[in-house]
């Protein structure tokens, strides 16, 4: 979902400049991939973006918690480093 979105903000932007998205994930705290939805999240980090994680169940948030990056600048495995904080 997250590839997906980056794709469509990249065409969108392409014809109109001026627009801002917001992309609000719901989740149960899991992630199967964190290297490659680190690596979305820095690309994510590039456009016109807000990323809203929002937490259901009481499972482990510590994946999530990386992913906000209020501690520590988000850095993909390539160290490429966001351009912001979009969480």
């Amino acid at each position: 979902m997250i590839r997906r979105f980056s794709d469509i903000v990249k065409e969108e932007t392409k014809i109109y400049s001026h627009l801002y998205f917001i992309f609000v994930i719901l989740t149960d705290g899991c992630i199967h991939d964190m290297k490659l939805t680190t690596k979305l999240m820095v690309d994510l980090s590039y456009q016109p973006i807000s990323v809203i994680i929002v937490g259901i169940g009481d499972n482990d948030f510590e994946e999530m918690d990386k992913l906000d990056a209020d501690k520590v600048v988000l850095t993909d495995s390539d160290g490429r480093v966001a351009a912001r904080d979009i969480c």
